[in-house]
């Protein structure tokens, strides 16, 4: 039902035609405005789309579990002293406001560029966009809550992009309150967007007269009337990643200037422990432990990451596609075998009949059967990306995401790791272990040609602690080598540029430069007998690296102690 009903929100819409603007800035993936989803709402229609992230901003709620199988009353909360929710256990969810005093905690002490040499240029603030967030609510730094606003609009002169210099920040922090009033944090979520402010196409033309957020809607389709999770919707020629009712204002996406380092800084009470996933590429984690607070940064270059999205009228889906959904259910049939009842999102209610419902499908980037389904859909888009949209987030991986993934990863106290990709669709979760092997894998896919009908070009970066690797492959405290190896879904090794190295408790990996559609990574970590000096990791200076050969595929292994793979000769 979580899918139909979001996309209940979103009937109202109207046709527009995708404008890019002039672009004259060099940009990270298409240039200029940002692609928007085709505005392809009417009945008969079945839509495909692979999309790292759908317009809209994430709102800030201090919700109560009273009522919430039905939420005839409001479930928000304006503080822990609400009268309503005093004494309940509770869920919040809180876009950051800006830090203005420096012992103030759960909030953004800093954002900007930052070079190579690690000098810093701050972002100016602007704003908050939109003034007040719908369900806005005061947090209290004892009980370690912190308040939820609206996101923020800020100006980097240095950093102009086609629609300007004005950039949205959201930093979310998402967790529970105990009856007892007290907050803990459980995951964090980092965006940096450029935008420009223009008329919002879709408030202007709707009667919808609040910010996203939960407010007393009608139910389209049952009439009913309740509380829920609501937002504007898109009109089909713009990507809105916030809005403002007030001003029937929407905070536009821009592609990223190129060659740009962003960092965003934060103190919080509570540091979200686990294994993260970011859509930039070079990342590196700062954290500084204080006595009431942690100051938590995340550095990266933003990265392109393809979208697929396909459209057709069910009479003209070729017969190949159609087998893989349920007729009368509308989703794809592995993932709807346990479901009784109908499993598709999109623009209409519920009906069995193909040509009486509006269908879209959109599965999640982590999720095992995207991944099967981008392997399905390529062949009918020409293995091509349909846009080259440009991102830079951060986040804390679900719950769900975290399935089976090695308990070394999944220690909550800190944060263990990070992956970034540039793949449309990626394995969930951390890297898999496979104990015989002595190996870690992950899968990624994208189409093979980008926009412009060049080939697409991959990106990876694995960052974890020392001590967690260690934990996974039972290792001492002696320096640990690596080795990386890209496997096409042939089975044919990729030829990648690779980078190993092992820095302040840290061991990063990264692969760039190779090919899609359904490429497998794989490192393998080793360690020799523990040198004189165990406790001494080496600098990132002490990597050296080698190029081996097997047959016409070379490629470059780095490490303390290089050594070739298996059937591969060093060159040099």
């Amino acid at each position: 039902m979580k899918k139909y009903y979001v996309i209940i929100l979103t009937l109202l819409l109207s046709t527009g035609l995708t404008s890019t603007g002039s672009a004259t800035i060099n940009s990270v993936g298409d240039p200029g405005r940002s692609w928007a989803q085709p505005d392809d709402a009417a009945l008969g229609e079945h839509i495909q789309q692979f999309i790292d992230a759908t317009p809209g901003e994430v709102p800030s709620f201090l919700m109560h579990g009273m009522n919430e199988s039905v939420f005839t009353e409001d479930p928000t909360c304006k503080s822990l002293e609400d009268s309503r929710c005093i004494g309940a256990v509770m869920s919040y969810q809180a876009v950051l406001p800006r830090c203005v005093a420096d012992s103030d905690i759960n909030c953004t002490v800093d954002f900007g560029t930052i070079t190579d040499a690690g000098v810093k240029t701050s972002a100016v603030f602007g704003r908050y966009f939109p003034d007040h967030a719908q369900n806005e609510f005061q947090g209290n730094p004892t009980k370690n809550l912190p308040s939820g606003v609206a996101g923020s609009l800020y100006s980097i002169p240095q950093a102009p992009h086609d629609g300007g210099d004005k950039y949205y920040l959201s930093v979310v922090l998402k967790g529970d309150v105990s009856a007892a009033g007290q907050a803990t944090t459980s995951s964090i979520e980092l965006r940096i967007t450029p935008v420009a402010i223009e008329t919002s196409g879709y408030l202007s033309k709707s009667n919808e007269n609040r910010d996203a957020g939960w407010a007393k809607i009608t139910d389209h389709n049952t009439g009913l009337v309740r509380w829920g999770i609501q937002g504007p919707g898109f009109s089909g020629d713009q990507y809105c990643v916030a809005n403002s009712y007030k001003e029937s204002a929407c905070a536009q996406k821009y592609a990223f200037p190129a060659d740009t380092r962003f960092y965003v800084t934060t103190r919080l009470g509570q540091v979200p422990g686990g294994w993260m996933h970011g859509r930039i590429s070079s990342p590196d984690i700062q954290i500084t432990t204080g006595a009431n607070s942690s100051v938590l940064e995340f550095r990266g270059n933003p990265i392109a990451v393809p979208a697929v999205y396909k459209m057709y009228h069910y009479a003209e889906m070729p017969d190949a596609l159609k087998q893989w959904y349920d007729v009368a259910k509308g989703g794809y049939k592995p993932s709807c075998a346990n479901n009784l009842g109908y499993c598709a999102g999109g623009r209409s209610g519920p009906s069995t009949d193909p040509l009486n419902r509006n269908v879209i499908i959109s599965p999640d980037p982590w999720a095992a059967d995207g991944m099967a389904q981008l392997k399905l859909w390529l062949p009918y888009v020409n293995d091509k990306a349909t846009a080259l949209p440009s991102f830079w987030s951060v986040r804390t991986l679900s719950a769900n995401e975290m399935n089976g993934a090695s308990q070394c990863f999944k220690d909550t106290s800190k944060i263990t790791g990070i992956v970034t990709t540039n793949s449309t669709q990626y394995s969930g979760g951390p890297p898999v272990f496979d104990k015989n092997e002595g190996t870690l894998s992950y899968q990624v896919g994208a189409p093979h040609y980008g926009t412009s009908g060049d080939v697409f070009k991959g990106s990876y970066d694995l960052v974890m602690r020392s001590e967690v690797a260690r934990c996974v492959y039972g290792f001492s405290k002696a320096p640990i080598q690596a080795t990386l190896s890209i496997t096409s879904s042939d089975g044919s090794q990729q030829v990648a540029t690779t980078v190993i190295g092992e820095k302040n408790g840290w061991l990063y990996l990264t692969a760039k430069n190779f090919q899609f559609s359904a490429p497998v990574i794989t490192a393998k970590l080793t360690q020799e007998a523990p040198a004189s000096s165990p406790s001494q990791s080496p600098s990132a200076t002490s990597i050296k690296s080698i190029t081996c050969q097997k047959g016409n595929i070379k490629k470059k292994v780095s490490g303390v102690n290089p050594k070739c793979p298996t059937g591969y000769k060093k060159v040099a």
